[in-house]
């Protein structure tokens, strides 16, 4: 389908400015990628690598937020020029949209948190976030599950008791440990949940933008700018 967004330019390495505002599209419950700070503002690992984006490529970028479940529908329809906050490429979305190249490595094992003792995920019933490799897994396992919007909702159904487990990116999280800890449950079971690693999606199509993309982060990666953020975030 055609890209309803503003399209950037570039050419053989060569990022050129654009008159158009970049939308960039997040969900920020997701630290160290994207969170909101205790100012309100949208921070992470990911805020700061698209901000250098737009520096190098002389972009007027602007952030929205929206539903994770959103994002990927928002780019394909043009109401977002890009889509990130952790987002992990797979087969099944890049059928959907195109990625740039990826920038940070995910750990494929995912795990569940849920009450000492609770009943395994074959036999749980499981909260998850809607649009997520996550729930994408549950599904493709036929693990009966229900599906949230945010993840602040997974997680009131896990302590409310509407569910036995809870699955997401949890494992490295402080928040999440902090979480655990105050509501006596637990890091119960984990599975393998593949990827190849987290990137940023635009609309299918939309190869300018895409190549502009894809030009800032070699930049951004030859001249240790990349690892840098990382060391910063990560580490």
């Amino acid at each position: 389908m055609p890209c309803a967004g503003a399209i950037a330019t570039a050419v053989t390495g060569i990022i050129l400015a654009t008159t158009d505002p970049i939308i960039v599209g997040t969900d920020a419950p997701f630290p160290q990628y994207t969170y909101i700070d205790d100012a309100g503002q949208i921070t992470g690992f990911e805020r700061d690598l698209m901000d250098e984006i737009c520096h190098r490529a002389v972009m007027t970028c602007s952030w929205e937020l929206a539903n994770f479940d959103q994002l990927l529908p928002g780019v394909m329809s043009g109401q977002f020029d890009v889509v990130l906050g952790g987002i992990a490429v797979t087969d099944e979305r890049r059928a959907l949209v195109d990625f740039t190249q990826t920038y940070h490595g995910t750990d494929p094992e995912e795990w569940y948190i849920g009450a000492p003792g609770a009943p395994g995920p074959a036999a749980a019933l499981t909260a998850v976030q809607s649009g997520t490799v996550q729930e994408a897994h549950l599904r493709d396992m036929g693990y009966r599950h229900l599906s949230f919007s945010t993840e602040p909702e997974v997680l009131e159904a896990l302590i409310s008791g509407k569910v036995d487990l809870a699955l997401g990116p949890f494992q490295t999280r402080a928040d999440i440990r902090d979480f655990v800890a105050e509501h006596g449950l637990d890091y119960v079971y984990s599975e393998l949940i593949l990827d190849d690693g987290v990137g940023m999606a635009v609309c299918k199509g939309n190869a300018e933008l895409l190549a502009t993309l894809n030009s800032a982060l070699d930049a951004i990666r030859s001249d240790g700018t990349l690892a840098s953020l990382e060391n910063r975030w990560f580490e």
